[in-house]
C-alpha cells in the first residue's frame, strides 16, 4: 500500500503498470521512475501501528471455521488416546487410589463407569496390568447435528498381546480369552452445556467376535 506522502509526491503521474495479480511492487514506465521509486523507499521504512496477526493464527482461525468435521476427528481421537492412557495408568496399580475421577475427565457413563468397574474388579481380585495398550484407530463417522452433541464414531483394532494381566501376589500372567486382535467400536460425544465443551468418550464395545 502507498502511504500519503507518496501518492502527493507521485499524483503527477499518470501513466503507471497495474499490479501483477502475484502482488509484485508497481512499476513506473514513464521518466519520473527515479522520483516515484524514492518516494516509494522512503514511504516503505515506515513502520506500521497495526501489525498484521500471524500467519499460524490465521491458519489456526481458517481450519477451525473451515474443516469443523476435522477439528472434531482431531478432538475425539485426542479424547479416546487420553482416556486409554488414564485406564493403564489405573491398571498398572489399581490399589494407588480412587481412579475414578481422572477417568471421568475423559469418559461418561456408560464408558466411564465400566472403565471404572473394570479397574476395581483388578483391585478386588488381586491383579494388575503390565505394559501398555495398543489399539490402530480410525475415524468412521462424524455427525456434527447430532442430538447428544457433534459425535465422533471410531473403530479400532486392539491387540490384547500388547500388555497382560498378571497375579499381583505371583506375577503369574492370566490368560485374556480373547482373539489376539479385535475390533473396538467406539463413540465420543461433545458436552457442549458443560464448562469447555469437553469430549468424552460415552461409549466402548469390544467386539471379540470380529478379529482384525
Amino acid at each position: 500500500m502507498v502511504c500519503a506522502e507518496v501518492r502527493t509526491r507521485v499524483g503527477a503521474v499518470h501513466d503507471r503498470s497495474r499490479r501483477s495479480a502475484t502482488g509484485h511492487r508497481t512499476r513506473f514506465l514513464l521518466g519520473a521512475a527515479a522520483l516515484v521509486t524514492a518516494a516509494l523507499a522512503a514511504c516503505s521504512s515506515g513502520t506500521s501501528s497495526n501489525p498484521p496477526p500471524s500467519s499460524s493464527a490465521l491458519t489456526a482461525t481458517a481450519e477451525s471455521q473451515e474443516k469443523p468435521a476435522e477439528a472434531a476427528k482431531s478432538a475425539a481421537m485426542n479424547a479416546f488416546t487420553s482416556l486409554l492412557q488414564a485406564r493403564d495408568a489405573a491398571a498398572h496399580d489399581p490399589l494407588a487410589r480412587d481412579w475414578e475421577p481422572e477417568i471421568r475427565k475423559h469418559a461418561a457413563d456408560p464408558a466411564a463407569y465400566a472403565a471404572v468397574e473394570s479397574i476395581r474388579r483388578y483391585a478386588t481380585l488381586g491383579l494388575h496390568q503390565v505394559g501398555d495398550s495398543k489399539i490402530d484407530l480410525q475415524v468412521t463417522g462424524v455427525d456434527l447435528a447430532a442430538a447428544a452433541g457433534p459425535t465422533v464414531d471410531i473403530s479400532g483394532c486392539y491387540d490384547s498381546e500388547a500388555s497382560q494381566v498378571v497375579r499381583t501376589d505371583s506375577n503369574e500372567t492370566v490368560a485374556p480369552g480373547t482373539p489376539p486382535r479385535f475390533t473396538w467400536l467406539i463413540t465420543v460425544v461433545q458436552y457442549e452445556s458443560q464448562p469447555g465443551q469437553p469430549w468424552l468418550v460415552t461409549d466402548l464395545d469390544p467386539r471379540t467376535d470380529q478379529p482384525c
